[in-house]
């Protein structure tokens, strides 16, 4: 029996160059995006890590506030300022108060932890971040009454991130 070395390229051997190729591109495509700062993979890669600064220092619910200041006027501003400030220092104040979540973490790393103990602490908790959240409201309210029909527009329009696009 002998052997012919000549074979000619059958299909798999075909196949196998184009999945090869195909690949090579797919791979430098993503290299490329990610090298240009590209989005598209942000979502699978994670966030990145907060960067130091200002904003960072102030808690969640203060950045917002500050957030939507920024969107009015500088009448607005002023009356936002107003109703605010005592607002804003009492929950930079509170930040620094540690008090429920050390008691959560204790308790969930408690072996001997009972049901209502932990339903108990993640209660006050609840109580606690809803009487902010209702205090906050309450303030904007006060808040929206006093403000010219143009800022009571970009009060109700704003909302976090950029706009969603048009369609």
């Amino acid at each position: 029996m002998v052997f012919d070395d000549r074979r000619k390229p059958n299909a798999t051997r075909k196949f196998l160059w184009a999945s090869l190729a195909l690949n090579l591109f797919l791979i430098g495509t993503i290299a490329g995006s990610i090298a240009a700062g590209s989005t598209i993979l942000h979502s699978f890669l994670g966030a990145p890590p907060p960067m130091p600064g200002q904003d960072n220092d102030r808690p969640p619910g203060v950045r917002m506030l500050a957030d939507v200041r920024e969107k009015l006027s500088p009448d607005g501003q002023a009356v936002f300022d107003a109703e605010f400030a005592p607002v804003i220092k009492d929950l930079v104040k509170r930040r620094d108060d540690l008090k429920k979540f050390r008691e959560l973490r204790e308790v969930l790393l408690r072996d001997d932890a009972t049901d209502a103990e932990i339903r108990d602490v993640f209660g006050r908790m609840k109580n606690g971040i809803g009487d902010d959240i209702g205090r906050i409201l309450n303030h904007m309210a006060n808040v929206a009454v006093r403000l010219s029909p143009e800022d009571r527009a970009e009060l109700a329009l704003h909302r976090p991130g950029p706009p969603p696009p048009p369609r």
